[in-house]
């Protein structure tokens, strides 16, 4: 079993680090603080703290692997602004750059995929 988590944390990491495959909004580079940040952001609810560890934490918490960071709003607002929350959540859905189709969490609801969007893309945010 050990050898089996080892084996899908790589394959997530390395997935996340693919150059994605569509253009999309220009990348915000964060600075230390929300590196920083996005490393120790966890969700308040715990149904939904456990679909973040287990789907996005290992892209969206880590720099430089192509996702925007959660907590960093600079990164989520020009992708909300040009696709909207829906536009966004339909790209969960079909995949987008390296994340693929449904996000690493097909037994995910749509209302789970907009509170994760929501909180990666606002907490820790003053």
């Amino acid at each position: 079993m050990r050898k089996f988590c080892g084996l899908l944390l790589l394959a997530s990491i390395s997935a996340c680090s693919q150059p994605p495959a569509e253009s999309g909004p220009a990348i915000v580079v964060p600075d230390a603080a929300h590196v920083s940040l996005a490393e120790t952001l966890v969700p308040a609810d715990p149904t939904l703290a456990a679909i973040y560890d287990r789907s996005c934490r290992a892209c969206h918490a880590l720099d430089g692997l192509g996702a925007p960071l959660s907590g960093h709003t600079a990164a989520w607002t020009p992708r909300l602004e040009e696709r909207g929350l829906e536009g966004v959540l339909a790209s969960v859905h079909t995949g987008r750059g390296a994340m693929p189709p449904m996000g690493y969490c097909p037994d995910c609801t749509d209302e789970d995929f907009r509170a994760l969007i929501e909180f990666m893309s606002t907490e820790g945010q003053p």
